[in-house]
């Protein structure tokens, strides 16, 4: 019978066991997340007789690539919410061990669901809701500027944070791929920093339905802390309301009550909005499908449908934020493409055979990822030339040119916005335009999702 150190990459359990105190006396492989994440539970076993169940995350493959410090963020909280600072209330699974050099992280095993949407009854929803918000208020009182948590840096100020954050976005929008959607975005939240922001909290970072479980009316732990830092605890409160354009909650003025209630911030309408179009304009990028370079996405069609909502919603909101009223979008029709048949019998044969006869669950998943990207070729084919029609009459009214084709006009709409040479009122109406019929070429492909929208605020 092989050691269980030979279920994981070579000397990753050793490191474990110095890391930890404890002996890893059992291994047993578990899925992780991503491409290269990977995840295993781990029986320890203490040299005072103590054992537990553990959960072990590693990722060898990203271990040195350039974004440890959120690794070690996340470590540190965890570490901190588990020991120093577990009088604060915060439910996380218990932290054993890190080993930064294979971004590994080990946590106790923690019972509980989540699975928030699942829920059918009205009251149980209503009071877990109720202590998820209690436990991001318990974590946002958290005094970091008497305890700050070793390991996660200087406790800086929130403008320091979104500051960072805009130079990062912009530096990431650049050469080939520049987006005139993601530069005007950037620069309205360059030029409205909220003033007066309090003084930082721990901030989760991706706070929401499916990053905690729950039994009864009762988190058991919050999950997924990748994204922890110090800042504004308005920022936690706008991630839930943009994690709720796929996963159901509550009534948002419903939950920012129950926030308050439990002992948190004052609700500030007006910084929600401002940290959810900074986070909706980071989810909005397009450079991670249109980059040759960039590794393939896990599934490139269900990835699409998101990035196409998410980039719809961001060109409303950055017109509401901005005060612009949005015209109303051109679609024309068009007949049926020359090809509609063959990718009608395509989609029919991934469901009615391909789909049913597939036992590999992540396969099944892959095909119908591959129908959705079947149903936004057949718009394309059928839609695209009048659609780009329409928008290359927009632009030329708009800069007062005509261009031979849409991909001229569409260039030098781009050259434009980045000389300043449009007003901004008239490029955010072009980009809005833009995204609608993107969504529209979409929309088949999307199905119960072609109508996100962010939920009303109160």
């Amino acid at each position: 019978m092989s050691h269980p150190h030979e279920r994981l990459p070579p000397d990753l359990a050793s490191a474990v066991e110095t890391a930890s105190g404890a002996s890893v006396v059992a291994v047993r492989p578990r899925g992780g997340g991503g491409a290269s994440r990977e995840g295993a539970e781990l029986d320890l076993s203490w040299p005072d007789g103590r054992t537990v169940s553990a959960y072990m995350n590693y990722d060898v493959h990203k271990a040195g690539a350039g974004d440890d410090a959120a690794f070690l963020r996340e470590a540190a909280v965890l570490r901190a919410l588990s020991g120093p600072l577990a009088d604060a209330g915060v439910r996380v699974a218990p932290f054993y061990a890190a080993v930064p050099d294979q971004r590994a992280l080990v946590c106790g095993l923690v019972s509980g669901k989540d699975r928030f949407g699942g829920i059918a009854d009205a009251a149980q929803r209503d009071a877990l809701a109720a202590d998820f918000m209690g436990q991001l208020a318990a974590l946002h009182r958290i005094d970091v500027a008497a305890t700050p948590v070793e390991g996660m840096g200087a406790v800086e100020p929130a403008e320091t944070f979104i500051r960072r954050r805009i130079a990062e976005l912009r530096h990431g929008n650049g050469g080939g791929n520049w987006d005139p959607l993601i530069h005007l975005s950037l620069n309205w939240l360059e030029a409205n920093i909220p003033a007066g922001m309090p003084a930082p909290v721990i901030v989760h970072g991706d706070a929401g339905p499916g990053n905690f479980l729950y039994e009864g009316d009762r988190v058991t732990a919050l999950l997924d802390w990748e994204l922890v830092h110090y800042g504004d605890p308005m920022a936690d409160l706008a991630m839930l309301a943009l994690r709720m354009l796929f996963q159901g909650f509550v009534p948002l003025p419903q939950a920012f009550s129950a926030y308050e209630a439990a002992g948190g911030h004052r609700i500030d309408l007006a910084r929600i909005r401002y940290w959810r179009l900074l986070f909706q304009t980071s989810f909005a990028r397009r450079s991670r499908y249109d980059d040759p370079d960039a590794p393939p996405p896990p599934n490139l069609g269900m990835n699409l449908v998101y990035s196409t909502i998410h980039r719809r919603v961001l060109s409303h909101a950055l017109a509401e934020a901005a005060g612009i009223a949005l015209p109303s979008v051109v679609l024309p029709d068009a007949p049926r493409g020359a090809h509609d048949k063959s990718f009608a019998i395509a989609l029919d044969d991934i469901r009615d055979t391909i789909v049913p006869r597939l036992a590999d669950q992540q396969a099944a998943v892959k095909a119908k990822g591959m129908a959705r990207l079947i149903k936004w070729w057949r718009a394309i084919e059928r839609f695209e030339p009048g659609f780009h029609a329409a928008e290359k009459a927009e632009i030329e009214a708009a800069l007062a040119l005509d261009f031979p084709d849409y991909r001229t006009a569409w260039s030098a709409f781009r050259d434009a916005v980045a000389g300043d040479r449009i007003a901004t009122d008239a490029a955010i109406i072009l980009c809005n335009a833009h995204e609608v019929r993107e969504a529209a070429l979409m929309a088949d492909a999307m199905g119960g999702l072609a109508d996100t929208k962010f939920a009303p605020l109160q």
